[in-house]
Formats: C-alpha cells, sequence, structure tokens
C-alpha cells in the first residue's frame, strides 16, 4: 500500500538529515508511527511544507520530501507587516503537496490535524482519498484561548513589544481564528477522519454527520514506556507538570491552587513547570501570577524539556496535575499516565475520554482552583489511594499505546478508506 502524509512538523529524521537540532516538544505520532509503519510492508512517504525544501531521500524505510513553501519576507518590515496580516494558507505549498500526490498516486493521502497547511486538500485530491487527523479543535480551542487572563494580562500583551512586532500571544489568537475557519470547511468538506476521544467524534458529527469517523489512538515516545512511578520515595512535597506557551494551558489556575495548598498545611510543597520558556510572554505572564498568589520562590522553571528528562520529572513527582481549560487528546497527560503517576487534571474537553475519573486518576472543573487544591491534598493525603490510581492509568495506557495494536488500527482504516474510495 502506498500512503502519503502531509505534517507541518519537520520529522525528526529531516531534522537530522538537514542538520538541524532536535524540535523541542512530542512529535511521537509522526515520527513514532513513522519509524514503526516503516518496519512493515508500506510504501510511505512523509512530506513537510519547509521554506528550503530538501530533496527527497529515504531513512528507516521512510521517504521524506520537503515541499517548496513560501518563504518569510526579507527585511524587518515586511516581517512585521506580514505578520499583521495573519494569513495562515500557504498556495505554494498547497500546489507542491498536489504536484506530489499526482507523482506517487498514492492509495490513501493521510493529513495530520485539521491545523495543517496542507488541510485544503480534503475531501479528495487527484483521485486519492484523504484521511484527516483530529488533534487539536481549532475551533473550540479560539474559545478559551484568553481564559484565565486578568484585565492586567491582556494590556501587558497588547503593550507588548512582541504585540507591535507583528508576534506573541494575540497575534496568535488571531492566526488561530483564521485556522479555525478553514477547519471549519475541512469538517464539512472531508468524509473521512480519524479521532481519540469523545469529544472530537462529536465536533465532527455536529459539523458533518455524513462523514466516518475512525477511532485511532497514538504513540507515544520510548522513554514513556521505559519509566514507571513508584509509590516508595515520595516524600509529598513535589507536583509536576508538563505545559506549553499556549495560554489556555491553566497555569494560573496551578499556581493559586500551589498557594491555596501552602497555606492550608503543605508549606513544603513545591511546584516543577515544564514546557514553558522563561523569557516568553506566557512564561512572563506565569510569573507574575506566581508573584501575585505568593508562590514564586516555591516554583522550579525548567523551560523545554526533552521526553526522557519529563519522563524522570514524572516518575520523581508526588502528584501530576494537568490544569488546562481546554484539550482534545493532550500528549503530555497521556506520557503521565503511561508512567503510571498519580493524576489530577480537568474536566475540560476530550480529558475525560483518556482519564476515567476515580479509577486512573482525578477530574476538576477547569479554572477552578479550590477543587484542584482539594484533589492534590486528597492524593497527598492518602499514598495508597495515590498509587492505585496511578497503576490503573498506567495499564490502560500500556493498552491504548500498545505499538502493535495502534499500528494494526491504523492500516485497517487505510484499507478501509481505500476501498470506499475504489467502489
Amino acid at each position: 500500500m502506498r500512503v502519503l502524509w502531509f505534517t507541518d512538523v519537520l520529522p525528526a529524521a529531516a531534522r537530522r538529515h538537514l542538520g538541524l537540532p532536535p524540535a523541542p516538544g512530542p512529535q511521537a505520532w509522526v515520527d513514532c508511527l513513522a519509524d514503526e509503519l516503516g518496519r512493515r510492508a508500506v510504501d510511505l512517504t512523509v512530506a513537510v511544507p519547509w521554506p528550503q525544501p530538501f530533496p527527497a531521500f529515504t531513512s528507516g524505510g521512510v521517504r521524506f520530501v520537503g515541499l517548496a513553501a513560501s518563504p518569510e519576507p526579507a527585511g524587518r518590515w515586511r516581517r512585521v507587516l506580514e505578520g499583521w496580516r495573519h494569513r495562515v494558507d500557504d498556495p505554494l505549498a498547497l500546489a507542491a503537496a498536489r504536484r506530489l500526490v499526482r507523482e506517487l498516486r498514492p492509495d490513501v493521502v493521510h493529513v495530520h490535524g485539521t491545523e495543517s497547511v496542507c488541510a485544503p486538500l480534503v475531501p479528495v485530491v487527484e483521485g486519492a482519498p484523504c484521511v484527516v487527523s483530529l488533534q487539536g479543535l481549532l475551533g473550540q480551542y479560539r474559545r478559551f484561548y484568553f481564559a484565565g487572563r486578568t484585565a492586567g494580562d491582556l494590556v501587558r500583551l497588547a503593550l507588548s513589544p512582541e504585540t507591535l512586532k507583528g508576534r506573541g500571544e494575540l497575534h496568535g489568537y488571531a492566526r488561530l481564528a483564521a485556522k479555525a475557519r478553514r477547519e471549519a470547511w475541512v469538517l464539512r468538506t472531508g468524509r473521512w477522519f480519524m479521532g481519540r476521544t469523545a469529544w472530537d467524534r462529536a465536533a465532527l458529527a455536529t459539523a458533518n454527520p455524513a462523514a466516518r469517523y475512525f477511532h485511532c489512538d497514538e504513540l507515544l515516545r520510548e522513554p514513556f514506556h521505559a519509566a514507571e512511578w513508584r509509590p516508595q520515595g515520595h516524600d509529598g512535597s513535589r507536583l509536576y507538570c508538563t505545559s506549553s506557551t499556549m495560554l489556555f494551558k491553566g497555569g494560573e489556575t496551578l499556581l493559586e491552587a500551589l498557594a491555596l495548598l501552602r497555606r492550608a498545611g503543605h508549606a513544603g510543597l513545591r511546584l516543577r513547570l515544564a514546557g514553558v520558556p522563561p523569557a516568553s510572554e506566557v512564561g512572563r505572564l506565569y510569573r507574575a501570577a506566581a508573584r501575585r498568589s505568593g508562590v514564586a520562590g516555591a516554583v522550579d522553571w525548567l523551560g523545554r524539556l526533552d521526553g526522557a528528562a519529563i519522563a524522570a520529572e514524572i516518575a520523581a513527582a508526588d502528584v501530576f496535575v494537568y490544569p488546562s481549560h481546554v484539550d482534545n487528546s493532550p500528549n503530555a497527560l497521556a506520557e503521565a499516565m503511561l508512567v503510571g503517576a498519580p493524576v489530577v487534571a480537568t474536566f475540560a474537553g476530550g480529558i475525560p475520554s483518556l482519564l476515567r475519573h476515580g479509577e486512573e486518576g482525578l477530574l476538576v472543573p477547569r479554572g477552578d482552583a479550590v477543587a484542584l487544591a482539594h484533589a492534590v491534598a486528597t492524593l497527598l493525603a492518602d499514598r495508597e489511594l495515590a498509587a492505585c490510581l496511578g497503576a490503573a492509568a498506567r495499564q490502560r495506557a500500556r493498552e491504548r499505546h500498545d505499538p502493535e495494536r495502534v499500528v494494526a488500527r491504523l492500516l485497517d482504516i487505510y484499507a478501509e478508506v481505500a476501498g470506499e474510495q475504489r467502489r
């Protein structure tokens, strides 16, 4: 079977080929799954739009292609102007993608994410059936983009030098809104979609009742399979969270909950927060929130970590906390479950599909610092409950992210989509 992937994330193999450093953040779906398919009887090509297109090369049984994408404008003022335009479509990359489909004549085209620059290839491109993975749901993310922000936060963002330069969070919101409008068209017109949660299934059913939805779980990186949280050696003094530079990840709620916990008897409790570069706009907002809550000295700002370091942090934490206001199937939560850490997360978006409340962790309402603090305190006080929930989460995650099962399911989906197109 000939399969063609389109992704906006430069795969790790391509980064190595081009002499680029590893990219921060997880790329599990693209990298882990490509590695697995490369070992099977699948003729897989992975294409990514890139301002400096590179000749096709093969690594691990997978062919990688760099599509010609629009370069960044030359000159500072042109870059500033482009930043204020909030354009998300790239006709150059889309034309290159169409040419590649004509050249390869794949049995299936797989677009990774409705946010992809190649998502407008749906519903059927050049006679090849196109299946789209539902990753983030941008239309929903847009509603919660500024959740938890104070009026002062918004003023600081508006006056930020990054905003004047056409960068930063306010422009990020404008670009996300533009992508959300494109996503709405993709959901209405596509025929085949893959997802992982009841939430993304409902979003598709509402937008396009005639579309086919296939459930397919994802793969996670090896360090999270190897690491294991154990009840011994935890003294109730450490919380850990893998966050990001997206505003709606709920860091301000977690900082407020930390202040409540420290005042309620957990005076030595510390938070280790990863994924937020200190110099970023979000990093500055979180530091201001920590000062307002009186916990600035109780937070370790870890910045971006690689997979092995994140797995080690999860294994060493007393509780993993994920306070996001909205999410579909966050890798950070899935990774914590796979390690087997006790988890407190929010009842938001697709999270309840990943973690069963009271069986594999505790879920609380988004933005509720009191409920979040109480759930964390419950796990800190009852270590037997914490260990049982973590063990159950690990077992569920090991089954859900099992490579053999995930790859077999994906190949079944490809065969079914290709068969429907031929009928």
